[in-house]
């Protein structure tokens, strides 16, 4: 999932940015599973800038055996929305603080 937006961002909040949406992905997969059946998690946060700022999450994730792929899937798909919801919040904070 990506999502454009159009501001120049310094290091350090780019470096945030990636904290923020990796510590939001990888709490909720953790809030609905056990962290015993997680097999494997692995969350990638990208920027580009090009005509603006373009953000990529990724959530790959593997689940024990008791789960099925859909499981895995539906569950990393719902951990990037979270990841995107601290992400545009974030954003704004940015946004806000540029206009004082």
């Amino acid at each position: 999932m990506e999502e454009p937006n159009k501001s120049s961002l310094s290091d350090d909040q780019i470096e945030k940015l990636c904290t923020l949406a990796d510590e939001a992905a990888r709490k909720y997969v953790t809030s609905k599973i056990s962290k015993n059946e997680i097999s494997d998690l692995t969350i990638s946060v990208n920027l580009e800038e090009t005509e603006g700022l373009k953000v990529k999450v990724d959530v790959d994730l593997t689940l024990s055996e008791s789960y099925t792929k859909a499981d895995a899937k539906n569950l990393a798909d719902e951990a990037v929305k979270s990841a995107f919801k601290v992400i545009d919040k974030y954003m704004k904070e940015i946004a806000c603080q540029s206009k004082t």
